[in-house]
């Protein structure tokens, strides 16, 4: 399958705003988020359902995918950044209009449940999405600094980006030595695991896995991860890039393993950086989802070998 990307961002641009997980924490914060992204220089369209509440979704399953699907079709709207995660992205997938966004590829940006519609988007059409910030959450609170340069430079830029190394300053750390060169797939570990085995789930031949996740106790990313081995996942990539996990923490008074023991045991085997800055942070590096990638864990560097946008 031929890589599809997007085209370069241009300021006076028009950006949708959609909600295909869960619904609003708060209207202040998408207000915010908008503004942010007027004072970029963007138009901004919010989708027609956006304010919708449905339990814990945005609304029912048909108008979350409307508004997606309704802002693929539209040729005015060059970028879809999503309010927010939460829950119920895997709802919708039977409902997208792959073919169409296969004919009018354009940026999307999102991560945590996202990763259900990034993951299908890269299985069924193969085009180059973004595992980066949303317009309720970070664009909603404080997104500044070098993680606001490099995403926005990601979006505007059709040049290679190279080293995105110094984006996480000397945090990282080496699990497992060695080089590794693939295309980056993935984003939220519980995601992941829940799609393997569906019609939705890409290839991961050669692939660099990102994983992230939030909350939950250390027993369940145990399992998470013996899922992806016994389903042959961790076997055929490349290399593994690891982002927060900082609040994945045992039960009180629940006797537990590490995550560091965790790791160790299962990720030994291809080369393994952990402790990346991006997924459920404040002020979260942005992945490009699809392009090709080197990382050297000993020098603990990941480098972009390609343009991202066209």
């Amino acid at each position: 399958m031929k890589l599809i990307k997007p085209k370069a961002l241009k300021k006076g641009d028009i950006v949708g705003v959609c909600a295909p997980a869960s619904p609003l924490k708060s209207r202040e914060a998408l207000t915010k988020g908008v503004n942010y992204l007027e004072g970029m220089g963007y138009r901004v369209e919010l989708g027609k359902h956006i304010l919708d509440e449905y339990g814990y979704l945005a609304g029912e399953d048909e108008y979350r995918a409307q508004d997606f699907n309704y802002m693929v079709s539209d040729p005015k709207i060059k970028a879809i950044i999503f309010t927010r995660g939460g829950f119920g992205s895997s709802r919708i997938l039977p409902l997208i209009d792959f073919e169409n966004l296969k004919r009018n590829p354009k940026i999307i940006v999102g991560y945590s449940d996202i990763t259900a519609l990034q993951l299908a988007i890269f299985k069924k059409i193969g085009m180059v999405t973004f595992a980066g910030p949303m317009v309720a959450s970070e664009f909603g609170q404080n997104f500044s600094g070098v993680t606001e340069e490099l995403f926005w430079n990601m979006l505007t830029s059709n040049k290679p980006i190279g080293n995105i190394s110094k984006y996480f300053a000397n945090k990282m750390e080496t699990i497992s030595t060695g080089k590794a060169v693939g295309r980056l797939i993935g984003g939220n570990l519980s995601i992941i695991s829940s799609m393997v085995g569906t019609k939705y789930f890409p290839s991961m031949d050669n692939a660099i896995l990102m994983l992230e996740e939030v909350e939950e106790a250390p027993y369940r990313v145990d399992r998470m991860l013996h899922q992806l081995k016994y389903a042959g996942v961790l076997e055929k990539i490349s290399g593994i890039l690891l982002g927060d996990f900082s609040t994945c923490k045992p039960w009180k008074k629940v006797p537990s393993l590490t995550l560091g023991q965790i790791f160790d045991k299962l990720l030994k085997n291809q080369p393994t950086i952990s402790n990346l800055h991006f997924g459920h942070v404040k002020n979260p590096i942005t992945l490009p989802f699809g392009v090709r990638v080197k990382i050297d864990t000993r020098k603990k560097e990941i480098n972009i070998l390609e343009s991202i946008v066209i």
